[in-house]
């Protein structure tokens, strides 16, 4: 009776985790699709740069690498949604980071934490992740 229990338990657990894995792999496949479509967004801003005038091209510039950055965490994401692996997830941090310090730092202590969060990052990848662990799950 116990045995059977475990059995019937088991195969629950099973079939709840295949169903995160298909919810997962839609989420990565809308991300992705997500990411096509704002490549659209990404030519007109690149555009955008070359009709606009010297003084005004900076703040287009920002925001053209802004864009850029947050595609390229979006595909990250969605790469780490589907592999499951620590290194994507290293990666994902490592991108968001970055985006952050080069978009939105405004001040000398907003890049000294953007650099130490990156060090630490770096420091992770290197002395605590494993290059044998094929995944987390």
């Amino acid at each position: 009776m116990v045995r059977k229990m475990k059995h019937t338990i088991q195969r629950i657990e099973n079939k709840i985790e295949k169903f995160i894995i298909c919810i997962e792999a839609l989420l990565a496949l809308l991300i992705i699709v997500t990411v096509v479509l704002g490549l659209k967004d990404l030519v007109a801003i690149a555009i955008a740069i070359f009709k606009t005038e010297a003084n005004y091209s900076y703040e287009i510039l920002q925001r053209f690498l802004s864009h850029t950055l947050l595609l390229v965490v979006g595909i990250e994401l969605a790469l780490m949604l589907i592999s499951h692996t620590p290194g994507r997830v290293l990666q994902v941090t490592l991108y968001a980071i970055a985006r952050k310090m080069l978009i939105s730092s405004s001040n000398m202590a907003d890049i000294l934490l953007g650099v130490l969060a990156l060090a630490i990052v770096f420091l992770i990848d290197k002395f605590l992740h494993t290059r044998d662990t094929k995944k987390v799950l």
